[in-house]
């Protein structure tokens, strides 16, 4: 199985790229293939027509979706900017297709230097999966505090939070076999409803 973590921070070395190479470690256990996109090193261009009619500009991401569609679940990451997912992510989700992420499994992840967290985890839900019908885990992960949570060598300094990441990635990968077949099955099926009501 394969697993695609995405690091959305538009910033250099962020928290939120720290914490995906943490999830990267434990879903080495559960996932035969892990891959981690940082958003900032990608720098993908905002949303336009041109990303259906074969523009040069978004050769990149053709490419980025053809390694889509091979996962069988994701890790969205983003740190609470302003109680809000950052532009990064959001412009990655308008990007996505059902022909990468339908009716695949994908943890909600948020960091935040404070304790809080939980607003744009509230926001992925509402709109990440609207037109590609990736499936939200009904848990998620807020990594709180982060600048106090690991140490130099990526080890997740809170036990309970650390158990829980570890019990959450289980979780995922136990979905990812689950929903394999209903992807395979109803990826066609669903085409004449890909865009909701």
């Amino acid at each position: 199985m394969k697993l695609v973590i995405i690091s959305g921070s538009q910033r250099t070395q962020s928290k939120s790229l720290l914490v995906a190479q943490y999830l990267h470690q434990l879903a080495e256990t559960h996932f035969d293939q892990v891959q981690v996109y940082d958003l900032h090193e990608l720098n993908l261009p905002l949303w336009n027509e041109g990303v259906w009619n074969g523009s040069e500009e978004w050769q990149p991401w053709r490419e980025i979706a053809k390694e889509l569609q091979t996962a069988d679940a994701f890790i969205f990451i983003t740190p609470e900017w302003h109680g809000m997912a950052t532009p990064a992510l959001k412009n990655f989700l308008m990007l996505t297709t059902d022909d990468e992420l339908a009716h695949k499994p994908a943890l909600a992840v948020s960091v935040s230097a404070s304790i809080n967290g939980i607003y744009p985890i509230s926001e992925l839900r509402l709109t990440g999966s609207k037109n590609n019908h990736v499936c939200f885990l009904p848990d998620h992960l807020v990594f709180r505090e982060v600048d106090k949570l690991f140490d130099a060598n990526q080890q997740c300094l809170d036990e309970a939070m650390h158990s829980r990441s570890e019990y959450t990635i289980q979780l995922l990968a136990t979905y990812a076999r689950a929903l394999k077949p209903v992807h395979q099955d109803m990826l066609m099926a669903g085409k004449a409803f890909r865009y909701g009501m």
